[in-house]
């Protein structure tokens, strides 16, 4: 592992390929974490569904990610003039300053507005950094023509899931905040809200209805502040975490999930055509079941990726 960080490569697990996508082909960069512990701040408090807090092992420096950057450079040189969306993870919040400095926020904003086919860069981020200053600062070091977005990790609009189940303490209060400090740079923001299939505690059709209750809510709150909203969809798979705390909740029936998919798409061209959903398979090597989720892959993945591209429900027929 040392030798490893000193050279700024990724674990294997965080090392992305591009894929396509709605708003072209997106890249997944992974940063280490520089809180005093490595970690997410949460980890263990919150969120007990996830494992992606427990970061590489080790405190990062803004020198450390300097390298992770130069390294990531070098790895994607080739790929990057087709580079249309970039996505930043740090195993935390990328806009708390405590997890990822200034200092490195700006290295990273340089690089991005270096970048001529990149028009998004989303920045992963509890809600609570999410401030009017700091959205206006991190889009003055971009061009004009390019637009930053806040991965808000809500999972589902149900409290009884996202507060009762998952730990995780957001309310709606401090979704409508994320969407208020974005709205104060109209035009350049927008928010890509994560959506957790079947998360625990539902299954069957309430899981159904509940994606599609929490895409109805992401796009209510979107109209109500005038700030675009897209949509990363997750169907649940068991992770380390998952599978202490909830060791009897299933993976995610991929049926359910396409059968969800169409009444979501079908939702988004009526009441908000601009927001777009992408379907996410990467769980950087948490996924307990690896051979299930080769095997569902396998079956599933041309539709997805054929879906995340087109947004028609026709590349959902499998």
């Amino acid at each position: 592992m040392p030798d490893q960080i000193d050279s700024g490569r990724p674990p294997e697990g965080s090392l992305f390929e591009p894929v396509a996508s709605p708003r072209g082909l997106r890249l997944a960069l992974v940063f280490g974490n520089e809180s005093p512990t490595g970690r997410c701040p949460f980890y263990n408090i919150q969120c007990i569904h996830c494992d992606l807090g427990a970061g590489e092992g080790v405190s990062f420096t803004p020198e450390m990610n300097s390298r992770r950057l130069d390294f990531l450079k070098r790895h994607y040189e080739s790929v990057l003039p087709q580079i249309c969306h970039l996505v930043i993870y740090n195993y935390g919040s990328t806009l708390n300053d405590g997890e990822l400095s200034k200092e490195t926020k700006q290295r990273i904003l340089e690089f991005a507005s270096q970048q001529p086919s990149v028009k998004r860069i989303s920045f992963d981020s509890r809600e609570q950094f999410v401030t009017p200053a700091r959205v206006g600062e991190m889009l003055a070091m971009l061009r004009p023509d390019q637009t930053m977005s806040v991965t808000l990790g809500l999972e589902s609009q149900s409290e009884e899931v996202r507060i009762g189940h998952l730990k995780k303490t957001i309310t709606r209060d401090e979704v409508d905040s994320v969407f208020m400090a974005l709205a104060t740079c109209p035009g350049r923001t927008a928010v890509e809200m994560n959506v957790l299939f079947q998360p625990p505690g539902i299954t069957g059709n309430e899981a159904i209805a509940e994606a599609v209750a929490t895409i109805e809510y992401g796009i209510e709150v979107s109209q109500k502040h005038g700030v675009l909203v897209d949509f990363n969809f997750h169907p649940y798979y068991p992770s380390i975490k998952g599978t202490k705390f909830f060791p009897d909740h299933p993976r995610a029936m991929m049926e359910h999930a396409i059968r969800s998919l169409f009444t979501i798409i079908r939702l988004i061209k009526a009441q908000n055509p601009e927001s777009r959903i992408f379907v996410g398979w990467n769980d950087e090597g948490h996924d307990l079941q690896p051979t299930v989720k080769k095997m569902k892959q396998l079956l599933y993945s041309p539709a997805f990726a054929a879906f995340n591209v087109s947004q028609d429900e026709d590349d959902l027929q499998i």
